[in-house]
């Protein structure tokens, strides 16, 4: 599997029903899943759950000033990274591929937080920010971000 595949099955199938309605519209799209845009249907589905609206504005994709993002756990690092938080206003809603689970992990970093789990980039990008954590596979647990985890998207989604 992959992260389209998995995001396809986990979160766009179940949310978005009426972008895919029939068994046969959802075969097609898993063959070609890369077909697919997953980052911004997992927004529309976002907002859709969690009853704001989608704006894509300076600083937040949603009404209620709150910002999604998606990463994956890197295979031979376990490292997952979330570019570009610098000039975020609200809280982040973060989707997270975890290929050695073959899941979604879902994490809530609350507006006050976010500077709590930010970090500096160096080099060409020094003037910008993101958040870097460690995977570990034995404790499934993410570092920094693990008292930030959320059971579900739909918890996700109304926080």
């Amino acid at each position: 599997m992959n992260k389209n595949t998995t995001f396809l099955k986990n979160i766009i199938f179940k949310y978005l029903p009426e972008n895919f309605p029939t068994a046969t519209s959802q075969k097609l799209a898993l063959q070609f899943p890369q077909a697919y845009n997953v980052e911004h249907l997992t927004e529309i589905a976002l907002a859709k759950v969690g009853g704001y609206d989608f704006v894509d504005a300076s600083g937040y994709d949603f009404s209620d000033y709150s910002d999604s993002k998606t990463t994956s756990v890197n295979y031979n690092t376990k490292v997952i990274e979330i570019m570009s938080v610098e000039n975020k206003i609200g809280s982040l809603r973060i989707c997270c591929y975890n290929l050695f689970k073959n899941c979604v992990d879902y994490f809530f970093v609350p507006k006050e937080n976010v500077k709590d789990v930010a970090e500096r980039c160096y080099g060409k990008q020094k003037h910008k920010q993101r958040i870097k954590a460690r995977y570990n596979t034995k404790k499934d647990s993410y570092t920094k971000l693990e008292k930030y985890r959320v059971k579900d998207f739909t918890t996700l989604a109304t926080l």
